[in-house]
């Protein structure tokens, strides 16, 4: 980071800036940029005049991208986005570092005022936000806007009533405030819990300066009896409730566990977060494609990510989905992002899946950007003849590389002279050409209109692609193995089931030697998703989804690889009974801001189970009852049983909605292997509909788990 530019846009944003903008879905307008006074994990935009003012929480920000010349292109985790312009790149790289600086600063006190007392965390924020006139205290028509933003229903007289009650000179100030938001954020439902661990009864509980105290040993003894923890650690000898509340609901004691996993097995014995149509931000006949969706797939933990490289009219590859109104992208831009994200989630090996239509001297240049800009994070066959593929831990940091297979060359690799190579390459009859009809053109009509628009080209194979290919691209047959472990089949989600209904134990088997990699229908215009669960179940290592739609396959996407973006087959079942108590839930609120004005929740709570069929079609439909007008602090106290005899193959998730007669709307989510899961008093830490972290929304559970 320029040293320089970080101060120089540190001051301009603390002092202000006056900069045009565009707010997601609104005009462009002129606005003061500068960091709150009052909360320096919010940046204040406040119109010239003084007519408007806006926040947006810098701990909210998912991602900064400048693809556009001069323009900078701020989104948060819901996926709105804010564009700022600038007079020239230089001004533009000095605001970003500014921001990256400031974004750092604001998750260290995110962190810090968390682990003191999360109330006042949150309390801050609220406090700044609903203070519209920027005074340090609220009148009623800004509390009353705090209180919508909590989603509690409460009429206007009783609110007047509680106003007038704390008011002074008709304002609120902010310790009035805090005392106010600690009774209103009281989890009741802890009480009991706590008296039970508490080994000092004195003093008076309704006090939070003077109430009965746990001990470190008590808080240990919790940990130990509870949540099933031995090495927990007292961090301070004395906790009241509020220091007990703020423990339950940090995310150090979320219901996912991490667990270590065996990494010594070859490749093929693990399945492998895969995307399709990586480039693509939305649909795949007008959508736009990016940088920045290859960016957020590796920070998502997807590792197998899809190229589909098209000749550039300057000589540079380009990265598109062919004969649509897609845009292009540059192949070098896009390994650029490779080399810089591939390992942001972990060291697993990244594979670039590369489906080629690029005229043999484009296809050279591709070889040299990826020898040039990854050099020896490329992974290179050493030894062709082997009879296993390398093992994870032999291939961590390393990118592989998916391409057609070319029977010559490997015949010459194999150093075979005879032509009884086993391949199955796509071949014509002279000179080993090869048609590069992969994926879309399995289906009939998609296979015709591609050829036609590409006026039947045949494109030769690229050797120098070829050296450092790694996964070979090959037809499936499940009747005669393949005379290389380095390769990899492509089979269309629709032909999938057929053949694995026709051949279960054949396709069980190959799996285990080879790679098989599932992709949608080439149908899918809208860029939906198909239930990844049966092909996983049957040993098919790379599933490929569409991630630019966050539906409930991608859900259980995110489940399944949530412990890690490799996830190694299992060959035993693991039976299980999990016994889940859903306590409460805190913060369930609507996405859209304007909404939370508007109306309050009424919410309930879903547990399903999704993997193996036995397991789902043994599970029942676990729902709480709706608790209406509460979204902030409603309380369930439902129980439920899951039995699972194959939960090595299973997600479970919960799902938070807001009840209607026209229809019920999603309020967050989150999914997990029950192989992760923890015991005890755990919360649920809640996902938006794009899968992004909902901030301080949580659903409160006791997880017991017998195998």
């Amino acid at each position: 980071m320029n040293q320089v530019a970080n101060h120089q846009g540190i001051n301009q944003l603390v002092y202000g800036i006056l900069i045009k903008i565009k707010m997601h879905k609104s005009k462009r307008t002129q606005i003061i940029l500068f960091l709150s006074p009052n909360e320096a994990r919010m940046i204040q935009m406040l119109d010239p005049l003084g007519t408007f003012s806006n926040y947006f929480d810098l701990t909210q920000i998912s991602d900064m991208t400048s693809e556009e010349k001069n323009k900078l292109k701020i989104i948060n985790s819901q996926g709105i986005y804010i564009k700022l312009y600038f007079e020239n790149q230089q001004q533009l790289n000095i605001i970003r570092e500014g921001l990256q600086y400031l974004i750092a600063e604001a998750f260290r006190i995110q962190k810090q005022l968390d682990n003191y007392n999360q109330i006042w965390s949150n309390a801050l924020k609220l406090i700044t936000k609903s203070d519209l006139d920027m005074d340090n205290k609220l009148n009623f028509k800004e509390f009353q806007f705090l209180i919508g933003e909590l989603q509690i229903e409460i009429t206007e007289r009783k609110l007047l009533q509680l106003f007038d009650k704390h008011q002074k000179n008709n304002q609120l100030d902010e310790a009035t405030l805090y005392k106010l938001l600690m009774e209103i954020t009281r989890k009741h439902e802890l009480i009991q819990l706590y008296q039970k661990y508490c080994s000092k009864q004195e003093g008076l509980f309704d006090d939070p300066h003077n109430t009965m105290l746990m001990s470190a040993h008590d808080l240990e003894t919790f940990f130990l009896i509870e949540q099933g923890q031995k090495d927990y650690q007292a961090k301070k000898q004395n906790y009241n409730f509020y220091d007990f509340q703020n423990i339950i609901f940090n995310q150090d004691n979320s219901i996912f566990q991490t667990k270590d996993f065996d990494k010594s097995q070859p490749l093929t014995s693990y399945l492998i977060n895969s995307s399709h149509n990586t480039y693509l931000e939305t649909n795949q006949l007008t959508g736009q494609s990016s940088c920045f969706a290859y960016q957020d797939a590796f920070k998502m933990g997807f590792k197998c990510v899809e190229l589909d490289c098209w000749d550039g009219e300057d000589g540079e590859p380009n990265v598109t989905h062919g004969h649509t109104l897609v845009n292009n992208i540059k192949f070098i831009d896009v390994i650029k992002t490779v080399r810089e994200f591939a390992f942001f989630k972990d060291d697993n090996p990244a594979i670039l899946s590369l489906e080629m239509h690029c005229s043999l001297k484009q296809q050279r240049r591709i070889a040299e950007i990826l020898k040039s800009v990854l050099g020896e994070m490329l992974f290179v066959i050493k030894d062709y003849k082997a009879k296993q593929f390398a093992s994870l831990q032999e291939l961590q940091r390393k990118v592989l590389i998916k391409y057609k297979a070319d029977e010559e060359f490997l015949q010459e690799k194999l150093q075979l002279r005879d032509h009884s190579l086993s391949l199955y390459c796509t071949q014509t009859k002279d000179d080993m050409l090869i048609q590069f009809d992969d994926e879309e053109d399995n289906d009939n009509s998609l296979k015709q209109y591609s050829k036609t628009l590409d006026n039947k080209q045949v494109k030769k194979s690229c050797k120098e692609i070829l050296e450092i290919t790694s996964l070979f691209a090959v037809s499936l047959k499940l009747n005669i193995y393949p005379d290389l472990v380095w390769v990899v089949s492509s089979v269309s989600e629709d032909k999938i089931q057929d053949i694995i209904k026709k051949n279960q134990g054949k396709f069980y088997d190959y799996v285990n030697i080879y790679f098989v990699r599932i992709y949608p229908l080439g149908l899918r215009f809208d860029s939906s998703n198909y239930d990844p669960f049966p092909s996983w179940s049957a040993g098919a290592q790379m599933v490929a989804l569409n991630i630019q739609t966050k539906d409930i396959f991608m859900l259980y996407n995110y489940g399944m690889f949530l412990n890690s973006s490799y996830v190694l087959k299992l060959q035993n079942d693991i039976s299980m009974t999990i016994y889940v108590q859903i306590i409460s839930a805190s913060n369930l609120v609507w996405e859209e801001e304007k909404r939370r004005q508007q109306e309050v929740v009424d919410p309930y709570i879903k547990v399903r189970i999704a993997g193996n069929k036995e397991d789902v079609n043994n599970s029942e439909k676990w729902r709480t009852e709706v608790i209406y007008d509460n979204g902030y602090h409603p309380i369930f106290n439902y129980k439920c049983k899951i039995q699972l005899k194959h939960a090595q193959q299973d997600v479970i998730y919960f799902q938070a909605y807001s009840y209607s007669i026209l229809g019920d709307s999603l309020l967050g989510q989150y999914c997990l292997s029950p192989l992760n899961l923890r015991r005890g008093y755990r919360i649920v830490p809640l996902l938006n509909s794009q899968l992004k972290p909902l901030l301080n929304s949580h659903v409160l559970v006791n997880i017991k788990i017998e195998y």
